[in-house]
């Protein structure tokens, strides 16, 4: 039995089943609590159990996802990413990126931050978008579990955390018992770091150098790297 057979039989287990039946009723109350949600997907497979937990709710939700341009993620790690979300059955799907990704090449550092963060969220709050589910998840760090307790969004829009207190076993039991798609690489780096280290980041992003990606860049990463 692999790890994947493994990860799939705690879907069985009650443990598991009470974290799903939260996380749906999360889900449940904030599309009955708000007029106009939208899904942020990065193709991680955080968001892509999260996407796929909505969906079953609202198929047509808006699902924002963005795009890191060509010189960060590879051009077919990021047709992925869309396939993915696609085969899932997202039939709102938004793709954003930023003219700077291909215009300061690899020092388009802090783009997210300006762009995404600074005119790309204010905007959708002005077109009345008014909840954002997010896959964010206490274990991660503690950072992020201080921002959950906390209930702090880091835009004006408020966010919504339906695997908060999901662990990583239990996102990977989800996706394999119900063949959630998701991104390919994790099968080339998670045999190597382990299926409770694999974390997708834009690990070709020196912005992003801080979450400790530096290693599969440089190491397992290297050949992937789409432009120099």
């Amino acid at each position: 039995m692999d790890w994947k057979e493994t990860l799939a039989m705690w879907a069985n287990t009650n443990a598991f089943k009470l974290k799903e039946q939260e996380a749906n009723h999360i889900i449940e109350n904030a599309l009955m609590e708000h007029k106009k949600p939208y899904v942020a997907y990065s193709g991680g497979k955080d968001s892509s159990c999260m996407l796929h937990l909505v969906l079953r709710h609202r198929p047509d939700i808006m699902v924002l996802h963005w795009d890191y341009g060509p010189y960060y993620i590879p051009d077919w790690l990021k047709k992925e990413f869309i396939e993915n979300a696609k085969k899932m059955g997202a039939q709102n799907l938004r793709i954003e990126t930023s003219k700077d990704y291909l215009s300061l090449k690899r020092n388009a550092v802090n783009v997210l931050g300006r762009e995404y963060m600074g005119k790309l969220i204010p905007n959708l709050a002005k077109d009345g978008y008014d909840l954002c589910f997010v896959g964010l998840r206490r274990e991660e760090s503690l950072k992020r579990r201080r921002r959950i307790d906390a209930k702090k969004s880091i835009t004006e829009i408020p966010e919504c955390w339906p695997l908060a207190n999901w662990s990583w076993k239990d996102v990977w039991a989800y996706i394999f018992a119900n063949n959630v798609p998701y991104a390919s690489i994790y099968d080339l780096y998670a045999p190597v770091v382990g299926w409770n280290r694999a974390r997708l980041v834009t690990f070709f992003d020196p912005e992003f150098n801080h979450l400790g990606t530096s290693n599969l860049d440089g190491v397992l990463m290297w050949r992937f790297k789409n432009k120099q």
